[in-house]
């Protein structure tokens, strides 16, 4: 079996859970002739097992009826059959009124019902009070609370004369027979399905006949059915079209209007589609049109050009088969979405001289020798992109006018693109300084991917107690698919490569936004500039040491795992330095992470005493983060001892310090030869690494730890030392958004003055470059946090979404798409709430992986959760205690198998600690069979980035995530391997109408995805933020920038005016509307810190003076008893609201409190 074949097997199991069986399904089960109506056994174990009807091989349902069973596809039956339908009542209430639509008062038919549904759907009717009408049901907010009784599809339709719509009907209901068996009391119902197929044709005349009329179509069928469905049709015009169009908007609905209730009365299974006659056209489903689109509007249109709209569903979601001719062959209400989403690659592919396609790859070794081969193979890609905007420009004239100014600008930006590599090629190869960081980086990052991919060497006691490793001390062996370039890559290093390497360009201060696919080696290309940089540093000037490159993250799970792909690296710079003493001097390579003190210790006291508690206590916190040596892959980490206690592997505790040290002293940084990594602030502030890590909380405590200017190259009198940070790297930067990218904003102008060096005759700014799963209004972001007006895409966009030539859709060998990631959408009115739909879910996919070979299990047989919420991932926990073992126990008595229990759930989320993180994702790549791999895995947020595990096949999203950039993310975790193809089931809340928008959209949404992103804001200068942190970011940079010891008193005026100038500078560039209210917020904060006159900077308990102090930590409890006030400075730049404490008081206001008395109100 495929991997595709298994993912079917997988999807086809949820289907036959939630809807019921496909229409090709082979009879399970024994047969039963149940022509009588009646069932007698002779005993009641001769009833037991699976059943379906004799003559029709249709299933029996004997263990539950077909409404506890099925829970998709269902429509119950509406108002009593001698009433009107309710769609019906709506059109008559509306009469000929054109401005009105439904019976929604008030409705006009304008550009807001195009995104919306034209027409309310029934649902199941009550009986109104007196003095009100059923009209009320109609409305969307009541919606939810009924079981639904109709669905509809909306499209767009041509209808010249003598055409029409044919339509398909499709369904099941079922039928009641009556189980006895000796000794019973009362007999059994069991229930057998009855399918229908029905048809009907809707003429030209029908659809524009009657404007705003409701038509009831008449359906046929072969065979008498006790229950059918009713189909109608209402067509409107267009808005915004001439009187005369032929032009429709079509809604068409199928209602259940059987009489009683119960199963009996139900339909399940549940379809219906339309297909064009004799000239009728179904045409792209008419967009919002609100203002003129502007640039980004413009070149999404372009992109997204071939994936139109035709349809939208109300209570069932849409589905189409588009034609060559911009419209669509047929259209669908599909109660069970599915779309799949076209796998990327990064790989660029050429023809060899036997006709086989071969993956153009850039070798590492090749470049860091300077040889022909790697020029040659770096001239190929420029040679190939070349060839490819040529044609891609030929394209242009052909596209439609209305797309043309469009192309035309990603064809330039294309072009300036390939003229920044041709640039940065030739520096590379002319440049003495450029080509001997460029060779050396090469060299640096082909060693650090053989190295990384060592297996872990364990570390084993012996009998004599000695700790020894395993396995043999390795050396590095050129293997297939490593140490090359992929052409991404190897061109983002030449187009960033002058700015990198002179620092007096003006084009350093290009931002570089990288926006590429999960998993296409993004983090690859920002190391090899990392490397670049601070080898040209050293080669400028080998005394200018210090730390060249900040790398910043949102999350401490992604911040610790790039921290050891960084380490790699950094272990390898090292290696070549000390090789190379006289080109890059004497003073080592590091590498440093920057976290929370419930990360890392914050200095060498509590690295001691954390270093002992592991020693003592199995349960303790590693606050080292290292699990494995960076340059052989041995083990590092505390290690159970036989009896108590534990062995701490390669920590060593030197005099009061806690050095890292492999235990295999045939290591390069084994026996007395430490590595160069610090996680310590203290260690961090002393020796300054060449790469410091952490994430962008981090930097809110500038205004609490002075010492941390030495990371900016500053003497402790704040005079400039080294050469600061000359490469900022922000990862993700798209979670840089709403608060937080709001606060990061407002320190971001202190952050980049400290890395700006102003010793020449013109300040050299740090090159920032960055990366994002989301570019809408990418450049309004950069110019809210960076303060930068140029911005360089890379890779520039091409013509269509998904091909940019850096990045293609996966092909096979054949020519034919790889499997792309398949998405499902799940949405239950009927079973009554969600955590029932996960029951099901869970169940399906549970059993569903159990009938997969064995070697396809592996792939789907962990299903990764997602949940939008801690509340509802510990709603979910009781499911899988509870519920689902429940409902397994159920199916296994339906099924007659053995049910798969959940054996093995886990919770991946904050609420971890820092060092389990990595077990937990250890414990995630454990492959089926092996003890203790992962049945159901619970993730929050955690899991949105940094969660490279390439065995996941299956994932669960419980809700619409609340942004489409964290839904591409979360998403984008699993189906990383051909071999396991991704299946993503997502659950949405029929009460809630956000997800059911979606759900009703599916295909729309899936199809659009990257343009259905939310734009980002960042608004670092609105009056909010300035009252939060206006006072933190100035203290932050007079603190850093001042002398060390300056005094708090007297208030440094000409410091507070030098940070508060730099803040208005930056407010100018990303909002000059909030310069008075910046202007008045830093004058309030000057008269504060002039009229307090405070004697100490800190106000805190713990090493502050409470009553004389300018600033305590945000978040903190006031110290009721003093008088003093003081500043809340954050800590962190999330919104970590503080406990209120609450004190009552007895002194009221008399006079008050007699007047209420007195009852003078």
């Amino acid at each position: 079996m495929t991997g595709v074949k298994a993912r079917a097997t997988m999807e086809a199991a949820v289907r036959r859970e939630l809807f019921g069986p496909p229409a090709d399904e082979m009879p399970r089960g024994k047969p039963l002739d149940c022509s009588s109506g009646a069932i007698h056994f002779k005993k009641r174990e001769d009833s037991w097992g699976l059943w379906h009807e004799e003559s029709s091989k249709e299933e029996i349902l004997s263990q539950s009826d077909p409404l506890r069973r099925y829970g998709v596809g269902v429509l119950f039956n509406g108002a009593a059959a001698n009433r009107t339908s309710a769609l019906s009542e709506a059109s008559e209430a509306m009469g000929d009124d054109r401005d009105e639509i439904a019976g929604v008062t008030g409705l006009s038919v304008g550009a807001e019902i195009l995104a919306g549904p034209p027409v309310a759907i029934d649902v199941m009717s009550t009986i109104a009070p007196p003095g009100q009408t059923d009209s009320d049901d109609f409305d969307l907010a009541d919606a939810n609370s009924f079981k639904p009784s109709a669905m509809a599809i909306s499209f767009q339709c041509d209808v010249p004369q003598n055409c029409g719509l044919a339509v398909t009907v499709t369904g099941a209901y079922y039928d009641r027979i009556s189980v006895d068996w000796p000794g019973l009391r009362r007999s059994r119902t069991w229930w057998v399905r009855r399918p229908f197929h029905l048809v009907g044709t809707v003429s030209s005349q029908e659809l524009m006949a009657e404007t705003n009329r409701l038509k009831t179509i008449k359906l046929h069928s072969n065979v008498t059915l006790r229950i059918a469905p009713t189909l109608q049709v209402f067509s409107r015009p267009v808005p915004r079209r001439p009187v005369n169009s032929t032009l429709r908007l079509v809604t068409m609905a199928v209602l259940n209007t059987a009489p009683g209730r119960g199963p009996s009365s139900a339909i399940f299974q549940m379809g219906f589609g339309a297909t064009p006659q004799n000239g009728l056209r179904i045409t792209p489903y008419p967009d919002m049109e609100l203002h003129e689109p502007d640039e980004e509007e413009q070149s999404i249109a372009l992109l997204y050009r071939k994936q139109r709209t035709y349809a939208i569903g109300h209570g069932c979601a849409a589905e189409w088969v588009a034609d060559e001719q911009h419209s669509a062959s047929a259209v669908f209400a599909e109660p069970l979405p599915a779309y799949e989403v076209v796998s990327l690659t990064p790989n660029v592919y050429v023809l060899d001289e036997n006709g086989k396609r071969r993956a153009v790859t850039v070798s590492m070794e090749e470049l860091a020798n300077g040889g022909d081969v790697g020029r040659d193979q770096v001239d190929t890609v420029l040679h190939l992109y070349d060839e490819w905007i040529a044609m891609r420009q030929e394209e242009v004239g052909e596209l439609a006018p209305q797309f043309q100014a469009a192309a035309r600008c990603h064809i330039q930006l294309c072009k300036e693109a390939l003229q920044r590599m041709r640039i940065g090629w030739q520096l590379a190869t002319s440049d003495p300084i450029a080509r001997r960081a460029f060779r050396l980086a090469n060299e640096a990052m082909l060693y650090q991917q053989l190295r990384s991919s060592f297996e872990r060497r364990k570390v084993e006691r012996q009998r004599d107690g000695r700790l020894v490793v395993t396995s043999p001390h390795p050396e590095p062996q050129h293997t297939l698919g490593k140490g090359n370039w992929r052409p991404f890559q190897i061109a983002f290093l030449l187009a960033s490569l002058p700015e990198l390497i002179d620092r007096t360009l003006p084009s350093r201060s290009i931002v570089d936004l990288i926006f590429f696919p999960t998993g296409g080696g993004k983090t690859e290309a920002y190391l090899g500039a990392s490397a670049i940089s601070l080898l040209a540093r050293r080669l400028r000037d080998a005394d200018d040491v210090g730390t060249d490159t900040l790398m910043r993250y949102t999350l401490r799970l992604l911040t610790a795992q790039q921290f050891l792909r960084a380490a790699a690296l950094v272990c390898v710079l090292e290696d070549i330095r000390s090789k190379n003493e006289d080109e890059l001097g004497e003073t080592p390579f590091g590498i440093g992470i920057w976290l929370g003190s419930s990360s890392t210790p914050n200095n060498w006291v509590q690295a001691v005493e954390n270093w002992r508690q592991l020693g003592n206590d199995y349960f303790a916190q590693n606050k080292f983060l290292l699990l494995r040596c960076p340059w052989c892959g041995t083990e590092m980490g505390p290690k159970p001892k036989p009896k108590r206690g534990q062995d701490i592997i390669g920590y060593q505790l030197v005099g009061k310090k806690v050095e890292f040290r492999c235990i295999d002293t045939a290591c390069r940084f084994g026996g007395r030869r430490k590595l160069p990594i610090h996680v310590v602030d203290q260690d961090i502030y002393d020796t300054q690494p060449s790469i410091v890590i952490g994430t962008v909380d981090k930097f809110a405590m500038m205004a609490w730890r002075p010492e941390a200017r030495a990371l900016f190259g500053l003497a402790d009198d704040g005079t400039r030392r080294v050469s600061p940070p000359g490469l900022i790297i922000q990862d993700e930067l798209h979670l840089i958004s709403g608060p937080l990218g709001s606060m990061v904003g407002l320190y971001e102008p202190v952050i980049d003055d400290l890395c700006t060096d102003k010793r020449g005759a013109a300040p050299v700014p740090p090159k920032i470059i960055a990366s994002t799963a989301t570019i809408r209004r990418y450049e309004d972001q950069i110019r809210g946090l960076f303060g930068r007006e140029q911005v360089a895409l890379f890779p520039p966009q091409g013509l269509d979404e998904g091909h940019s030539f850096f990045a293609e859709p996966a092909t096979l060998e054949n020519g034919e798409l790889e499997p792309g990631r398949r998405y499902l959408g799940v949405m239950s009115a009927s079973l009554g709430s969600t955590q029932t739909v996960q029951v099901r879910v869970a169940a399906a996919t549970l059993q569903g992986a159990v009938d997969l070979p064995d070697a396809d299990k592996d792939g789907y047989w962990t299903n990764l959760n997602f949940l939008n919420s801690l509340r509802e991932l510990g709603n979910t926990v009781s499911l899988i205690q509870s519920d689902i073992p429940d409902y397994l126990a159920g199916l296994s008595r339906r099924e007659g198998i053995q049910p798969r229990w959940p054996r093995i759930p886990m919770e991946l989320t904050s609420r971890r600690r820092s060092d389990d993180i990595p077990k937990a994702i250890e414990q995630l790549q454990m492959h089926y069979g092996e003890p203790g791999c992962v049945d159901i895995c619970l993730a929050s947020n955690i899991i949105e980035v940094g969660i490279d595990i390439d065995r996941l096949g299956l994932m669960t999203i419980v809700g619409q995530p609340k942004t489409t950039a964290q839904y591409i993310q979360v998403s984008g975790r699993v189906g990383r391997r051909p071999e396991c193809p991704g299946l993503v089931i997502t659950i949405y809340g029929a009460a809630k109408p956000r997800d059911r928008s979606h759900y009703e959209r599916f295909r729309t949404y899936h199809q659009q995805l990257y343009a259905q992103v939310e734009p980002t804001s960042v608004t670092p200068f609105a009056a909010p933020v300035l009252k939060r942190a206006l006072h933190a970011a100035v203290v932050s940079h007079i603190r850093q920038a001042s002398e060390c010891d300056l005094p708090v008193y007297p208030f440094p005026s000409l410091e507070y005016d030098t940070a508060v100038e730099l803040l208005e500078k930056r407010a100018k560039i990303a909002d000059p509307s909030e310069l008075p209210t910046l202007e008045r917020e830093q004058k309030k904060r000057a008269n504060e810190w002039e009229k307090w006159e405070r004697t100490s900077w800190s106000a805190n308990v713990s090493g502050g003076d409470p009553k004389q102090g300018l600033m305590r930590y945000a978040g903190t409890l006031p110290d009721l008893s003093a008088s003093a006030t003081m500043w809340d400075i954050p800590t962190s730049m999330r919104n970590v609201d503080a406990e209120c404490r609450l004190e009552i008081s007895l002194d009221y206001n008399l006079e008050d409190v007699a007047t209420a008395e007195g009852g003078d109100q």
